[in-house]
């Protein structure tokens, strides 16, 4: 996930510049347009500074392709949550048509940015909230109950979404966690470390660590050369070599 940086120009309507002194959610939108591209959301946000038309912003907005812009300063206020806005950092999310569903790049990206997010501000996966869980708005679409979906059928969509945030996170690093017999720690030295598949270079990467964090291991394998270890929260495996993660 790379994070693209075009900042909103101050204004009243889309970025007042009001200091958000606390982040104690990750608030995730649908941007209800669909087909429409994370830069049309970016600008349509920085245009409300002349149209003065309503009051409308977000921190981020992730696009169809899995791109990420940054439309405002996480220490700044956005216009995104109502009554949350002033504790929670806001995601708009462009999807391809009306049903509201992300596209595999899109929830990827948004995955990777939540677990970002949350390692920033010292959060968990079950402080990533919906605009539903503030205002009952059907917010993002796909993840809400509606009269087409069940509150059984939304809700479980969204918990399979933080679940996959877990799994980025890696929640084995917690430092109270004594590793079993046979385990072990390492502290990753590396700024994007990827997690695989399988231990292999060739093997699809399934996430990335950026935490810098501490990491139980509870198996390892060579497999071209290489010393891997697989994760304790079954994430998947990386790469033991000695430029990229220590044994503590």
């Amino acid at each position: 996930m790379t994070i693209e940086q075009i900042f909103i120009t101050p204004n009243k309507y889309s970025r007042p510049q009001t200091p958000l002194k606390t982040v104690k959610k990750i608030a995730v939108h649908y941007v209800g347009n669909p087909g429409s591209s994370a830069i049309a959301n970016r600008n349509y946000f920085e245009g409300l500074a002349k149209s003065g038309a309503r009051y409308v912003s977000a921190h981020f907005v992730v696009g169809l392709g899995g791109e990420v812009i940054q439309c405002i300063p996480t220490d700044e206020v956005s216009y995104c949550t109502n009554q949350a806005n002033s504790y929670s950092v806001s995601i708009e999310c462009c999807h391809p048509d009306s049903t509201g569903r992300f596209t595999p790049e899109t929830e990827t990206a948004l995955a990777e940015l939540c677990a970002y997010l949350c390692r920033k501000f010292s959060l968990s996966a079950d402080d990533i909230i919906r605009h539903y869980d503030v205002t009952r708005k059907q917010c993002p679409l796909y993840w809400s109950p509606t009269r087409y979906t069940s509150a059984e059928v939304a809700n479980a969509r969204f918990a399979a979404f933080k679940a996959r945030v877990r799994q980025l996170m890696g929640h084995e690093n917690a430092a109270e966690d004594k590793p079993a017999d046979g385990f072990f720690r390492v502290r990753v030295l590396d700024g994007e470390l990827n997690i695989r598949e399988q231990p292999s270079l060739t093997a699809r990467v399934c996430g990335v660590i950026r935490d810098k964090g501490v990491y139980t291991i509870v198996e390892t394998r060579h497999g071209g050369n290489i010393l891997w270890g697989k994760l304790k929260s079954g994430a998947g495996w990386i790469s033991l070599n000695s430029r990229y993660a220590k044994r503590i």
